[in-house]
This record gives structure tokens, sequence and C-alpha cells, in this order.
């Protein structure tokens, strides 16, 4: 135990003191953070001082006084033979002709050489409705239909009223809870990529270590005061626990942030116990699209998450870091164990895409049985964590993995021991089976 000790200690310190990892685990958060919430704090923070001019000549004087001022524009109506001097800020829109008649003879000018897009979005949807109104009023001159008629008609297609079904969950005790959304689809992802990495990551430098120790012939020393399976273990657990540290400060970084986000934002969920006061908190904020994804965000249940995380990280870690030691065990260089862990790399890659496919139907068969299998379900199981899976399905799942986790270690663990002792033979999968016939 005092040489284990030793080779988990040397594994640990060795990476944990690097700069890399240190930058590494404190920037990767902010940076989620950042390109998760940036954008929409971006959105919400408008620059108040840049108010932007836009001249308007209009030839017809049917569509000058169409225009709306907003925070952002000014819309500023010119004769058409003003010559008043522009600012190098402003725009021009010309309108020259009925556009009923002539749906080209509007023209926007402007120095920049894409113009801001809700602006020309605004300017056409004004217009074009401009349009189609007098289309309307025309057809019911010539048509003698009523006025009053004609008016509601109009304002039933001026109508945006848009019909959105919510969805609510029902429990095994008939308890209703409103369903998650989007937004726990795509943290669900995010999770996926997460383990992905991670356990891929992890296990690479599990390989490169051995491959290190045995090309420079140190192994023959160590191996000589350490049993195999120790020197095995010793690498797979410190190395492993750099990365449950890595893991463990992201959490709570990560927990920090969401801390941070709901002071700011003055989200309260533990207040937020029926629709109407979320809807009501929701509607004390700018933006509604911004505040319903904060508050599913702040609806998942983190704390199964978490712990999720950590659970499958151990369990799958420990599982294809056995098979990613024994793989570099029989490699005599880096490029011959790449070759050899060829398999682990499409079995990684596989639960890596039916994860993704799984997002779409977090409840389906293939979601389902895929959290199950032990070779898919550390990657696959992230991303229905944000969705309350059974705590029987956890237990199921967490069994099944880590009783796998076992037996492959087992099963590295004889091959590791023969080929941490074979030199300049390109040894083929056959060859590594009769292996774990030796005594």
């Amino acid at each position: 135990m005092n040489a284990l000790g030793l080779i988990i200690q040397r594994e640990f310190s060795s990476r944990v003191k690097t700069k890399t990892f240190i930058l590494t685990t404190l920037l990767t958060p902010l940076l989620f953070a950042a390109m998760t919430f940036l954008p929409a704090i971006l959105m919400m923070v408008s620059d108040n001082d840049d108010i932007r001019k836009v001249y308007v000549i209009d030839q017809t004087g049917m569509y000058a006084g169409l225009f709306q001022n907003s925070k952002d524009y000014e819309f500023i109506t010119l004769a058409a033979d003003d010559t008043t001097k522009k600012e190098k800020t402003t725009a021009l829109l010309q309108i020259v002709g009925d556009l009923g008649v002539n749906p080209n003879a509007a023209t926007f000018f402007s120095e920049k050489q894409q113009p801001p897009r809700e602006l020309t979005a605004y300017i056409n949807n004004t217009l074009s409705e401009a349009v189609k109104n007098k289309k309307i009023d025309d057809f019911t001159t010539s048509s003698n239909i009523d006025v009053q008629l004609a008016t509601d008609l109009q304002n039933l297609l001026k109508s945006k009223d848009k019909i959105s079904v919510s969805t609510i969950r029902w429990d095994e005790t008939g308890k209703e809870t409103e369903t998650l959304g989007e937004v726990a689809s795509m943290v669900g992802m995010v999770l996926t990529i997460c383990m992905f990495f991670f356990i891929m990551m992890y296990g690479q430098m599990v390989v490169q270590s051995v491959v290190e120790e045995k090309s420079n012939r140190i192994i023959e020393v160590i191996i000589s005061s350490v049993k195999p399976f120790d020197l095995m273990m010793g690498k797979i657990i410190g190395v492993g626990l750099v990365g449950l540290l890595q893991l463990m400060v992201w959490l709570i970084l990560g927990g920090g942030i969401m801390v941070a986000i709901q002071m700011y934002f003055g989200i309260d969920p533990n207040s937020m116990t029926s629709t109407m006061e979320t809807q009501q908190a929701m509607a004390m904020m700018d933006n509604v699209e911004i505040s319903k994804s904060l508050n599913e965000v702040f609806s998942i249940n983190w704390v199964q998450v978490a712990v999720c995380m950590i659970l499958y990280f151990i369990g799958g870690y420990l599982l294809f870091s056995s098979l990613y030691a024994m793989f570099g065990s029989a490699a005599n260089d880096s490029q011959e164990a790449q070759q050899l862990m060829m398999p682990l790399s499409v079995i990684l890659i596989l639960a890596f895409y039916t994860g993704f496919a799984a997002a779409r139907n977090p409840e389906g068969a293939m979601a389902f049985w895929c959290s199950l299998i032990p070779f898919t379900s550390p990657v696959v199981m992230m991303v229905r964590a944000p969705f309350e899976v059974p705590i029987w399905e956890l237990v199921v799942s967490v069994v099944l993995l880590f009783i796998t986790a076992i037996l492959m270690v087992k099963l590295a663990a004889k091959i590791y021991r023969v080929g941490i002792l074979m030199y300049g033979k390109k040894v083929t999968f056959a060859e590594m089976f009769k292996w774990l016939r030796y005594k």
C-alpha cells in the first residue's frame, strides 16, 4: 500500500502543480458562463446615448408618417428638395413613387456596408404593411364592401395572437409539475460534451504515462519494487483524482456563478411555487424570452446533476482508463498506442452521438437503454440528468457501471502485467487475449 500511495501521489502532484492545469481549471467555467449568459446580457443592455437618425424623403407623402421613433432610431422627414447636411451617422430612405404600383420605388442609402438588420427589417415590414392596407382599402371601395367589415377584417389580419400550449408532467403520485424545455436539453448536451472530453482526456493521460515509462525503460526498474497491479492502479487513481479535483472545482465555481446571476437578476426559485408566480417574476424583467430561459435553468435539479456528474465520471473513467492502460502497456510508442485504442475511441464517439440523438427524446427507448449500458451510460445519462431521471434508473445504471468497471480493471490487470515487459514486437489483439491465460 505504501508503494501504491507513492505512485498515486506522484501522478497526482505532477499534474496538479502545472500552470496548464491551474489555468484550465479556473478559466474554463468562466468561459462557459460567458458563452452562455453574455449574449443574453448584451441583448438586455442597450446604448441609449447612441440615437441613430434616419432621414426620410417621401415624394408621395403616403409613407413618411408611418415610421415611429424608438430608443435606437429617430426618423426625420425631409422635403424632396431639402439640402440639409446629413451627419455621418445617419441614413436616408428615399421613396419616389407608389410602392403598390412599383415595389422598387423605395431605396435605402447608408454609409455602412451592412446596415443594421433590425432597422431594414422594420422599414420593410412597415412599407409592406402599408401597401397591403392600401390594396385592401382600394378593393373595399371598388367592391362596395362595408367599411366597418373591412376594418374588422384588417384588425383580424393584423392580430398577432399566438397559441403556446403549456406542458405539464404527471409523476407517480399524480403531482403536476411544469416540464423543462429546450434549455434543459441544451444543458444536457453541454454536460454530455464535458463528460465525453473528461473521460477521453484523462484516459489518454494514463496511456501517455504508461507509454512514456515503457519507452524510456524506466518501467523495468519500477517493476522490480512494485507489483504491476499496484503500478496500474496507482496511475489510474492518481490521474483520476486530478480529474475529480478539476470537476469539483468546476462544480463549485459553476454554483457560485449561478448564485451571482441569480442575485443579479433577482430570481428566487424557492418563491416560484406556482406558474402564476413564475410568470409574475418573468414579467418584471425586460426580455421575456431571456427570463424564461433563466427560469428554466434555475428549475433544474442541480444537486442531482452534480451527483450524477461525480458518480458517472468516477465509474466511466475507471472503466475506460483501465482499458486505456491495458492498450498502452501493449504498445511500444504513442503512435502504436493510438492504433490499439481505436476501438475505445469508436465506442466513446458512438456514445457521444447517441447522447446528442437522445437529447431530442430523453425518455425514449434509445436514451433509456443506452443510459443503462455501462460503455455508453456515462455520456448518455448526462443528457437525461437535467430532466430528473427516476432514482431506480440511476441506481441500476450506476451499479451496472461500477460492476463493469471492476471487471474491466481485473481484465486489464492481467494484460498489463505482461504487456509492460514486452518490447520491440507489434502486438495484435489475438495475442493480447492469450495473455489472459498466463499464470
